[in-house]
């Protein structure tokens, strides 16, 4: 018996989209350009869990120090990925979303419904970037954009800087402000 060319292409399909026991698997996406490369292996991660904690400021005034941070890429889309931040553990934090724009790879920070604002007071939200061209498949920069200087003016020199060592399961958030650092995460693979 012989098989069409598109029957054969869709039992290869199904065929790499399974692993040896039968599970499925994230597909891979088709990647070029370093920031398509990075998408793709962030997009490798969905589902997965990081736990660390900041290791800069050493300042425990700032919400985020000298507490448990744990990090799970939470739902992604050939066109989205949600990294959800959680501090102590299970507080919802934010979420870093990642979208393919038609401007580039666009980094956002989403605090809706976040518990650390008081009652009645907005959280500041939707704050990011593009990604620039320092960046590499594991490593992307991101400055921030001209919504971020409108809303949080003071963040206009700010660049968001994401870092995955595959590896070794690391993954590093970091944010710079006037070219000093500000805040560091690192985070590893449970």
């Amino acid at each position: 018996m012989k098989l069409s060319p598109y029957l054969l292409a869709l039992l290869f399909v199904i065929a790499s989209c399974a692993g040896n026991d039968g599970t499925d698997l994230t597909p891979e996406l088709p990647a070029e350009s370093t920031h398509e490369q990075f998408f793709s292996n962030l997009f490798s991660l969905c589902g997965e869990t990081f736990t660390g904690e900041s290791t800069y400021p050493e300042n425990s005034d700032h919400v985020l120090v000298d507490t448990e941070l744990v990090v799970n890429i939470s739902t992604c889309t050939p066109e989205r990925i949600e990294v959800m931040l959680f501090r102590d553990g299970d507080t919802w934090h934010a979420t870093w979303i990642l979208e393919k724009r038609e401007g580039g790879l666009h980094l956002y920070h989403d605090h809706i419904g976040d518990k650390e604002y008081a009652e009645g007071e907005e959280p500041l939200t939707g704050y990011g970037g593009y990604a620039d061209d320092r960046g590499s498949a594991t490593q992307q920069y991101f400055p921030a954009d001209q919504h971020t200087a409108d809303i949080l003016p003071e963040a206009a020199t700010n660049v968001w800087m994401m870092d995955m060592d595959l590896v070794n399961g690391v993954f590093v958030y970091s944010l710079e402000r006037h070219n000093e650092p500000r805040f560091r995460a690192e985070v590893y693979l449970n």
